[in-house]
């Protein structure tokens, strides 16, 4: 059996949860409140990238399954894989197990939950009824697969010092007169029209970027494509890891391992560097060629980042979604009405008609 950790209150033994919003755990029976003491983390401070890789391997993080017995109830139950705190199933005894036993690397840091669970209810409602061309009985008849979940997932942040070297052609527009044939009276005439042509001309540089803590996720739980939304964190407001903030939630084990992770990073700085080449490149059209990139300075962080999670079922499909935790952000997978697009596209269609017939009335 593995040893857990759990948080009992010293006046009436009961569960300690974390407080949101308060830095501290709040005894569920008789309200006692026990203040975790953790210190801001400091952001500007950073694991080295390449003596990390170097040292240790993290390219597999390996699915571990922990056996609990429960010293509240006395059952023996088994955390699900890649969990390390959650509740014991049969009498929601809050257990937190730690991260060594399963990790080489322990959280630097928490964004602790600043969102109750009701806010987040609320925020899904909100979220669900403004989404542009949703079906339009779908918040009425959407229906909670499942009740929303208060979990840590694991997050890596990134910072890097990035050199590129490129090629490409910049394109300048200018004017010049044709002449076309055009009806008149029922002869055809030659008119002049004026019309706007590009001139390339072949272009390389070198550009410099700075990255400071490019977010990517930890876990497997969630769709990457919920990566952008699951960037935006307020990160000055991040505490020094303290297993005391993760009583009372689920939280994840990091599943995907530091190289894969610093691939997807490079995937959020490359669209940043491309952004820089075509500054660099100027005029009014850029074509980029190729992109050559040195990343210097390589550090990384692994935070804990709060989220509600649950999943809604819509015409038989499934849709998961997430409350971000810190600001109560909403994200997830939805449904399109064709017909609101098709619609749509039509109207548009017939406005851009209407404008053109007239115009040239």
């Amino acid at each position: 059996m593995i040893a857990y950790t759990h948080f009992k209150c010293n006046q009436c033994g009961s569960d300690l949860d974390y407080a949101i919003g308060l830095h501290s755990l709040k005894c569920v029976s008789c309200g006692e409140v026990d203040p975790i003491e953790a210190s801001p983390l400091d952001m500007y401070l950073a694991h080295d990238y390449k003596s990390a890789i170097s040292d240790i391997d993290y390219f597999d993080p390996q699915n571990v399954n922990h056996e609990l017995k429960c010293e509240n109830c006395g059952a023996n139950f088994m955390l699900p894989v890649n969990v390390h705190a959650e509740e014991c199933p049969y009498c929601d005894l809050n257990v937190v197990v730690p991260v060594e036993l399963s990790r080489k690397l322990e959280p630097d840091g928490v964004i602790p939950f600043e969102i109750h669970q009701h806010q987040a209810e609320s925020a899904f409602d909100q979220w669900i009824g403004g989404l542009w061309f949703a079906p339009s009985a779908l918040k009425r008849k959407a229906i909670q697969a499942q009740s929303i979940l208060g979990s840590y997932m694991p997050m890596w942040a990134f910072d890097a010092q990035v050199y590129s070297s490129y090629s490409g052609q910049r394109g300048d527009n200018y004017t010049t007169t044709i002449h076309v044939p055009t009806k008149v009276n029922g002869r055809t005439v030659m008119k002049k029209q004026t019309v706007v042509k590009i001139r390339w001309r072949y272009k390389s540089g070198k550009v410099h970027n700075s990255f400071d803590d490019v977010m990517t996720m930890g876990t497997e739980t969630l769709p990457v494509k919920f990566q952008n939304f699951l960037s935006d964190w307020d990160l000055f407001k991040t505490r020094e890891y303290n297993n005391k903030y993760l009583s009372g939630f689920r939280s994840e084990l990091y599943q995907i391992g530091l190289p894969e992770a610093f691939n997807l990073a490079k995937d959020v700085m490359h669209r940043t560097i491309r952004s820089t080449v075509r500054r660099d490149i100027g005029g009014d059209h850029q074509r980029i060629d190729h992109i050559d990139s040195v990343y210097q300075q390589v550090g990384f962080k692994l935070l804990l980042a709060p989220m509600w999670i649950s999943a809604f079922n819509y015409k038989d499909k499934t849709y998961r979604y997430v409350i971000n935790g810190q600001n109560g952000k909403a994200h997830g997978e939805r449904p399109y009405s064709v017909f609101k697009i098709v619609g749509t596209v039509l109207a548009v269609a017939t406005l851009v008609g209407l404008i053109y017939v007239f115009s040239h009335y």
